[in-house]
């Protein structure tokens, strides 16, 4: 499995929605139970800032694996790899840098 190794930019943002099971019965009262056993998946908004160089090499990596393949990656303030896929980036062409934003959607297969 491949390895997502640029450096993120500070300001990452993290976004949880666990998933959670409803059954509504009368008067207001509702039991709750979690969705599945992965039910809190996490979503990164990230932004890769890199040469012009290297941005081919970050945008031939995200289109290999096309939203639908998964790889590796360790978000910055953990120290484990978890598995992710990006369904979703785009790059921004300055003078001598290129900066990529994406979204990070942690996976479990």
């Amino acid at each position: 499995m491949r390895v997502f190794h640029w450096k993120i930019r500070p300001g990452m943002q993290v976004d949880s929605e666990p998933a959670v099971a409803v059954v509504k019965f009368g008067d207001g009262y509702e039991q709750r139970r979690p969705a599945g056993l992965n039910n809190n998946l996490k979503k990164y908004s990230v932004t890769v800032r890199v040469s012009r160089e290297d941005a081919q090499q970050v945008e031939a990596f995200l289109s290999w694996h096309g939203g639908v393949k998964s790889f590796l990656w360790t978000p910055p303030y953990d120290w484990r790899q978890i598995r992710v896929v990006c369904r979703k980036w785009s790059a921004g062409a300055e003078l001598t840098k290129t900066t990529f934003t994406a979204t990070f959607e942690q996976v479990v297969n």
